[in-house]
């Protein structure tokens, strides 16, 4: 029975930590502003992974795209920014949002931060997580029209059959070799839900069907 309990707990656990609450928009100095192409960013890293920020870069334009908007290319983006010795997170940060309308010619900025990129390893099951901060700032303002936070928490399972203490062994060897857990579709999933998200995400681009025509579900 506390072997039991102890299961139901850990999947009540699983479910709710996939779960993270969207404060709404507000969507007046978006729609004032409303932007056609964006420059994003590479990731601010606030966690301990140094190949996080890469490898969520190449996750999260899509879904801009797909949203109806022009994205710069990520690396047209990253050659101009290292030409311009902008190589620091914390030297891009410092550039006034009005100097990317110079040097890029975008209407908005994405500012992205990744607050938690990890593996954990609970009982039998072990839990990936990726978190991350949007930020979307007018070039002409410098005015944040958009943000957004997204949490996505995949159990990538536990350890076999038999006894407890097999299990234990058998998690905690998966733990041992688990160096290459794949963290790409989290990052995807991260960016497409927290963009699509109804009453919550980015109105649709001038490239999309829905241009000018959803603006009630974000008022």
């Amino acid at each position: 029975m506390k072997y039991r309990s102890t299961y139901i707990w850990l999947g009540l656990l699983l479910v709710l930590s996939g779960c993270v609450s969207q404060a709404k928009p507000d969507y007046q100095k978006f729609y004032e502003h409303h932007p056609r192409t964006i420059l994003v960013l590479p990731p601010a890293n606030k966690t301990t992974a140094v190949d996080a920020p890469p490898i969520f870069l190449t996750t999260v334009t899509r879904p801009f795209e797909e949203r109806g908007y022009y994205v710069i290319p990520i690396y047209i983006a990253q050659d101009i920014l290292i030409d311009l010795g902008l190589t620091d997170e914390g030297l891009i940060a410092g550039i006034p949002p009005q100097q990317f309308k110079e040097f890029f010619g975008a209407d908005a900025v994405l500012y992205t931060t990744l607050t938690e990129w990890s593996t954990t390893y609970i009982v039998l099951a072990s839990m990936v997580t990726v978190e991350a901060d949007y930020k979307l700032v007018d070039t002409v303002t410098g005015e944040i029209i958009w943000h957004g936070k997204q949490r996505v928490s995949q159990d990538s399972g536990g350890g076999g059959g038999g006894t407890i203490i097999a299990s234990l062994v058998v998690a905690a060897v998966k733990a041992a070799i688990n160096t290459t857990t794949d963290y790409r579709p989290l990052a995807s999933r991260a960016n497409q839900m927290v963009i699509n998200g109804r009453g919550t995400g980015l109105p649709a681009g001038p490239h999309h069907g829905e241009f000018q025509k959803d603006q009630e579900e974000y008022n």
